[in-house]
């Protein structure tokens, strides 16, 4: 309910605004900052998912749920699913005249139709997961408007709400990725029942109309030529809002025409390494119970309690378990610290900040943040908790309680890139200006750094 009052509210107001930049934020819960890349994209950008596509595509998929409705009703039997050519001319045609026991509200109801009526505007927004890095989007609220109208006075409203995401999906930390559009249809929810209405049997109407949508809008797209969009390569998501709502658009840049694949940390200067971090993992250690929280809430034994995972801008890194704990690493389940040696390095061409995202299978995570003018943290260890929430009894009712469990000691190595000289020097003094419009100018911290030529011990993973 809550999700389809702030459905509503969107919809009706047709405004949304969030914006991101890269501030330090060290152990911080909670969702983490959208990641530099996939940048936002300006309104005039190339290519855009276009809302007169998306209106089709959800009214085709929605009218595709209503002809399966009524020839279910009539008698009809799809044992292995109804499939779009299963729509025979005389259902297509009652849809068509909203002719039946489930049609839509009216014909202004329809998606190219109803305006802002029942379709909302795209804003700018973030994913918000806490367990992983997150990526900018575009995004959209709208409602399907149908009614239940069986013989004689009785009848009822039958609503869907849904998301539409639009992302530039990058994987693993890249800074291009490929255009995804996502439709999440939610649940129906029906209008209050007049007098009679408590004897409806509506269950003919199938339960999988909500999957039918999301998943035909997805064959859509897929069909559409890579001209057009699907699948396309990016490296932004923006929004562009037109005069007439039913022409506004999510814009996206086209990634860049593929090179000669460059490994992370060198350059393209003939293997000549650029500017990078390593991130050395010290230790974990596993924080005791609080008083009166019972022993299982920490799930002693548990083999996921050994698994964690670290995002480095984006970049996910896995702790493999020592040889002689293949089930995990062994931390005592009351508490206790295990020793690392593990580091991974990463590069920092262009990059503003070093995101480091750490994450436990149980499902405490924590970030920190550290911007290039804060030198990306390097220097003194830092030390982060994981948290997450569990519910106990309590009098007189049950109480939530925050878990902080796992303590991550880790230390950031800034390893500036070297100072290029003669034919190979860069308009300024040896440092490479970072292609694209969008990336930031290679500044060296000030930091005290350890010299790349020096030795570690650590084992990179």
């Amino acid at each position: 309910m809550r999700r389809h009052i702030f459905a509503a509210l969107v919809l009706a107001t047709g405004q949304w605004f969030m914006t991101t930049t890269a501030f330090a934020q060290d152990e911080a819960l909670g969702p983490p900052e959208a990641l530099q890349y996939p940048f936002q994209a300006s309104e005039t950008a190339p290519r855009a998912v276009t809302m007169p596509f998306l209106r089709k595509a959800i009214e085709d998929a929605a009218d595709l749920g209503l002809c399966e409705a009524l020839m279910r009703e009539a008698g009809h039997e799809f044992p292995n699913g109804f499939r779009p050519q299963d729509c025979t001319t005389e259902f297509a045609a009652r849809v068509r005249d909203r002719d039946g026991l489930v049609h839509w509200r009216s014909e202004n109801a329809r998606p190219l139709k109803c305006g802002g009526d029942c379709v909302g505007r795209p804003f700018n927004s973030v994913t918000r997961n806490v367990d992983k890095p997150n990526l900018r989007e575009a995004m959209l609220y709208g409602r399907l408007l149908f009614k239940i109208d069986p013989p004689g006075p009785v009848d009822r409203d039958l609503t869907y709400s849904y998301e539409v995401h639009v992302q530039c999906k990058a994987a693993d930390g890249a800074r291009n990725g490929d255009i995804e559009v996502k439709v999440d249809v939610g649940e129906p929810v029906l209008g209050d029942p007049h007098t009679l209405e408590s004897t409806l049997d509506f269950l003919f109407l199938p339960v999988q109309i909500s999957r039918r949508i999301e998943s035909f809008i997805r064959s859509k797209l897929r069909s559409i030529p890579t001209t057009a969009i699907g699948g396309e390569p990016c490296r932004s998501i923006g929004v562009s809002r037109a005069q007439d709502p039913k022409f506004d658009a999510m814009p996206f840049d086209l990634a860049p025409t593929p090179g000669r694949v460059v490994r992370p940390g060198l350059d393209a200067i003939g293997g000549v390494r650029a500017e990078r971090a390593r991130v050395e993992f010290l230790s974990i250690t596993r924080h005791p119970l609080p008083v009166g929280v019972a022993p299982e809430h920490a799930r002693p034994g548990a083999v996921e309690a050994g698994y964690f995972n670290a995002y480095l801008n984006g970049a996910n890194v896995s702790f493999p378990p020592p040889l002689e704990a293949p089930d995990g690493l062994r931390l005592p389940p009351a508490g206790g610290t295990v020793a690392l040696n593990y580091c991974r390095t990463v590069p920092l061409d262009g990059m503003d900040r070093l995101q480091l995202l750490f994450v436990n299978a149980l499902g405490g995570a924590v970030w920190s943040q550290f911007a290039r003018d804060a030198g990306f943290g390097a220097g003194a260890p830092h030390a982060i908790t994981t948290g997450r929430t569990i519910v106990v009894p309590g009098t007189p009712k049950p109480r939530v309680v925050p878990l902080r469990e796992f303590e991550l000691a880790y230390r950031i190595v800034y390893l500036p890139a070297p100072v290029l000289t003669g034919a190979t020097a860069g308009p300024r003094g040896g440092v490479r200006p970072v292609r694209g419009s969008h990336d930031l100018p290679i500044a060296r911290p000030e930091v005290l750094a350890e010299s790349d030529a020096s030795a570690t011990t650590c084992r990179e993973i």
